[in-house]
């Protein structure tokens, strides 16, 4: 069992897709990997890279502080398992185990922070619109996406 966990020097993130890169670990707690976060500088299409990340890594579960909740949606439906701390302080090795370390799973997308720009961007027509009847040109990373 793969967990991954967002990290700004040796603490866990407070946003998610905001951690400078992300580490993984297996069941005992042994880093396994490390990777630079792809969401940092790239916008909508870093943060798909992400979860691409996640899943290329077999990832099984997330712990995160903080996630939006349309981020929160994207983990959910690529049926990651994602816990939540409000313990920034831990280190990575003392979040592998949800029992024993208070984690709360998140089960719903409302479970995450509303986005205070979405609905700006959305009227604004900017980074990732979302109208599900049409295909567009996503103007921040100009990928055509259909909703």
């Amino acid at each position: 069992m793969i967990t991954a966990i967002p990290m700004n020097d040796d603490r866990i993130a407070n946003h998610f897709t905001k951690a400078n890169y992300l580490v993984f670990l297996d069941e005992r707690g042994i880093e396994i990997n490390r990777a630079d976060n792809p969401a940092v500088v790239a916008n909508c299409a870093g943060k798909q890279k992400m979860v691409d990340l996640l899943a290329e890594q077999q990832v099984d579960r997330v712990v995160v502080r903080n996630i939006g909740e349309r981020m929160l949606n994207k983990l959910l439906t690529q049926q990651f398992a994602v816990f939540q701390t409000n313990n920034g302080r831990r280190s990575a090795q003392e979040l592998v185990d949800p029992r024993t370390s208070g984690l709360v799973q998140l089960h719903q997308a409302n479970q995450g922070r509303q986005s205070l720009n979405h609905k700006t961007k959305k009227k604004s027509g900017g980074c990732c619109c979302h109208n599900p009847d049409e295909e567009h040109l996503c103007s921040c990373c100009h990928v055509a996406n259909r909703f």
